[in-house]
Order: C-alpha cells, then sequence, then structure tokens
C-alpha cells in the first residue's frame, strides 16, 4: 500500500517532514524507513495512523497518512 509519511520534531530533521512509501503495516514501514535513514533504528518514536495513535501494528489502507512523533513531555 502507498501511505503517506509525516514527520515531527528530530524525526523531521533526519527524514524530512513528509514522504511517501509502500508498506503493508507499521513493522514493514519500520524496516523501510530504518533501512532509507539509519538513525531511525535507534530512536524511539510513536506511530499514529490517520490520526489515531497506534500502540500495536496495524495493517494499512491505500492512502492511509502516518504521523511519526518523538517522545514528548509536557510542563
Amino acid at each position: 500500500m502507498k501511505i503517506k509519511i509525516i514527520a515531527f520534531g528530530s524525526i523531521a530533521a533526519i527524514m524530512g517532514k513528509e514522504i511517501c512509501l509502500h508498506a503493508t503495516d507499521i513493522v514493514s514501514m519500520k524496516e523501510a524507513l530504518e533501512q532509507l535513514f539509519p538513525e531511525l533504528s535507534d530512536r524511539k518514536y510513536a506511530v499514529a495512523v490517520n490520526m489515531k495513535l497506534a500502540g500495536t501494528n496495524v495493517l494499512f489502507g491505500q492512502n492511509d497518512t502516518v504521523a511519526l512523533m518523538p517522545p514528548y513531555s509536557g510542563g
């Protein structure tokens, strides 16, 4: 499936703010991203699919939008 990936914060500094990628699920997306951007393999980040935080592996649908967000803290 073709998905749009939007990155924020330090993740965007590594891979840019937006790319398109072919992946079937979160696991395959992370593997593809780590091949393109090896620096991501050492990073922790949250994944949201279509504006819903994903706690486990999620299968993608055509043209899904995925957001990658680095850890954050409030204050």
